[in-house]
């Protein structure tokens, strides 16, 4: 048990180090950089995040699945190790061709040089083999190689990015490079690691491609919507307003983040909890966790409403004046990750009995709602009608996902005796 709570407090701590260092570069950026400069930033992100549900398949994950599975030998899990790599190459591949037919529209579209493009099929690239050396090092309770490794990632990208852009005077280009560069170290440092820890073997097998495939492939929907969910807006946002408009939204995104890096890290703690009191199977105390959820309900309510207060003076305190006209949206997009710690509460049902195929119903739906309501809102209020759209969507979101859970669970949510 002590090493249980260890171990997850050093993958929380590594969590919240890597998601925290576009925060902590935050008050830099937005003083050597142009609010379009940042929106090009923003728009490479957007990209590379769209690409990692093609380059790979997300198919790191069967890998650690894989573990758990059967009786199989060390030689053979390196042996799927190295056909999830087959994929990616495959993948990756595929993506290049796709590329060469689009990428002079698609660069003009994001508003990008075009040798970012190609940046970033090889910055997702090597971010796959990070994703498999962490996964290969959680799965086996190595807690302290997956912290160092994900730390050392974060410290890195924030030292080539201050050279770069602070140093070096390269701009955007300077945050790009920083990005791309670490990704490649990286990512041949983990390579290596596979090697050496003999986890990694090159031998063609087609059952473990399509065990590996079986993984991947249906949560392309759930990445999907995903995307729609946390991304799109500044595609939106870039073609209706341009990119300076997209540099400051994304200032306010960056800031609104991080209560995302705070709820994800109370979930992993939470999360096996609530698993334990589940497996007890004991109406009281499944009243008592309800309970503890609403109380943590009323608590990140109040904080949205203290949103509106604080946020505005705060953001202005830290960012660069070019960026100030972020503090208007920062409350709804505060407001909007509010609903979306609400929905960590109620999705853990849904994963506690393994019918995870709803959350991606779900995420597609909200997906879609946050589509729609971009296009009818930010043409009327520019970039607060981008945050009004992300709040609405994630509070249909959490909405959707309470209705399923409670259906496939139940709780005594109105605390009532069952």
């Amino acid at each position: 048990m002590n090493k249980f709570f260890k171990n997850s407090s050093i993958y929380v701590f590594s969590s919240i180090a890597s998601a925290a260092v576009p925060f902590v570069l935050l008050p830099i950026l937005t003083r050597y950089l142009t609010p379009a400069e940042y929106g090009q930033i923003a728009m490479f992100i957007v990209f590379t995040t769209a690409l990692a549900a093609l380059i790979g398949l997300s198919i790191h994950g069967a890998a650690n699945r894989r573990f758990f599975e059967d009786s199989a030998t060390k030689t053979e899990l390196a042996r799927f190790n190295g056909n999830c790599f087959f994929i990616l190459f495959i993948s990756t591949a595929i993506v290049l061709v796709a590329l060469a037919l689009i990428d002079n529209y698609l660069a003009i579209y994001l508003g990008l040089p075009l040798e970012w493009i190609y940046l970033g099929v090889l910055s997702v690239f090597c971010s796959f083999m990070l994703n498999i050396r962490l996964g290969q090092w959680q799965i086996r309770g190595k807690a302290k190689h997956y912290g160092v490794m994900q730390i050392s990632n974060a410290l890195v990208v924030l030292v080539f990015s201050l050279l770069f852009v602070v140093l070096l005077s390269f701009g955007a280009a300077g945050r790009i490079y920083g990005i791309v560069l670490t990704s490649i170290i990286i990512g041949g440092i983990a390579v290596i690691t596979l090697k050496n820890d003999k986890l990694l073997v090159f031998k063609y097998n087609r059952a473990d491609i399509d065990y590996a495939l079986s993984f991947g492939v249906p949560l392309i929907p759930h990445v999907l919507g995903g995307f729609l969910l946390l991304s799109i807006d500044r595609l939106v946002i870039n073609k209706e307003l341009g990119l300076e408009m997209t540099g400051i939204y994304m200032v306010a995104v960056n800031l609104g983040n991080a209560l995302n890096i705070i709820f994800n890290s109370i979930n992993k703690a939470y999360s096996p909890w609530l698993f334990g009191q589940l497996k007890e199977d004991k109406q009281a105390i499944k009243r008592t966790v309800v309970k503890k959820t609403y109380l943590y309900f009323a608590f990140l309510v109040l904080m949205a409403a203290l949103s509106f207060l604080i946020a505005p003076p705060i953001l202005k305190l830290i960012v660069g004046e070019k960026f100030h006209q972020a503090a208007d949206v920062l409350p709804l997009l505060i407001t909007g990750q509010v609903f979306l710690g609400m929905y960590l509460m109620v999705t853990n049902y849904i994963f506690y009995i393994k019918k995870t195929k709803y959350l991606s119903y779900i995420t597609i739906s909200s997906g879609a709602v946050n589509v729609v309501l971009l296009l009818l809102f930010i043409p009327h209020y520019g970039i607060n009608g981008a945050a009004l759209a992300f709040l609405i969507a994630n509070f249909w979101q959490f909405f959707c996902t309470w209705i399923v859970s409670a259906k496939l669970y139940a709780m005594p949510w109105a605390l009532r005796r069952m």
